[in-house]
């Protein structure tokens, strides 16, 4: 399964070299660039919401917190500002700040999957496992196509060292990602070879590890694991 799969990927990647979403990088983890949910009718909180966006996506979380929370107070219902926010928060270890405005998000619209995943993420940066997988699991429940609940409940039993059940939930979110055409299809391919290393299969772990470096190259971490599992294999 592993071996066709990846001979899909590669064929395709190679074919298009394209990928559907826009993803950034902040220092605690991928975020996903999404479709506004409930965009504000007022055009200061929106200004102050974009410029929030300019700060949060060059990781300068000091000066977005300042512009999401007006962009609040000038509309106390915009909803993707206290995601975002919550994502600030989260970056700068204050998880207890983002539990808030991710639960006050949930509150004001619960059929937003946004702050159920973003919720379960904080939760299991804190160990709070059971809490993210309950979070992952209403997730699921809005939106069962799309993929980040499975990999979110995968990474769940992963840090619990439940690695067979966790493969089984990030091998569905391998194949909606595949079927998307996204990029976070390697960081899926990351996620599964830590499973499959930690189980000691080397030989499939060494498969997905280089197939995850091929979406992200200059990764020393993969870079030295594939060292490491091929002095155990081949010398």
């Amino acid at each position: 399964m592993v071996k066709v799969l990846l001979l899909l990927v590669f064929i395709f990647f190679t074919a298009t070299n394209l990928f559907s979403e826009e993803i950034y990088y902040t220092d605690d983890s991928t975020r996903i660039m999404r479709g506004m949910v409930s965009p504000t009718q007022s055009a200061e909180a929106m200004e102050a919401y974009n410029t929030g966006n300019y700060f949060l996506h060059h990781n300068n979380f000091e000066e977005a917190e300042i512009y999401f929370l007006r962009a609040i107070a000038l509309d106390n219902n915009f909803v993707d500002a206290m995601d975002h926010l919550g994502l600030v928060y989260r970056n700068l270890g204050r998880y207890d700040h983002a539990e808030h405005w991710y639960l006050r998000s949930i509150e004001i619209n619960p059929n937003n999957i946004v702050p159920y995943l973003n919720l379960a993420v904080a939760y299991r940066f804190q160990g709070r496992l059971e809490d993210a997988r309950q979070k992952y699991l209403q997730a699921r429940n809005l939106d069962p196509d799309d993929p980040e609940p499975y990999f979110g409940i995968g990474m769940v039993y992963q840090s619990a060292g439940h690695y067979e059940v966790s493969l089984e939930f990030i091998s569905i979110a391998m194949q909606i990602y595949l079927e998307r055409e996204s990029m976070l299809l390697f960081n899926a391919f990351f996620a599964q070879g830590n499973n499959y290393y930690s189980m000691e299969n080397y030989e499939d772990a060494l498969r997905l590890y280089k197939a995850a470096l091929v979406g992200h190259p200059d990764n020393a971490f993969i870079q030295n694991r594939i060292i490491e599992i091929e002095g155990i294999l081949y010398e």
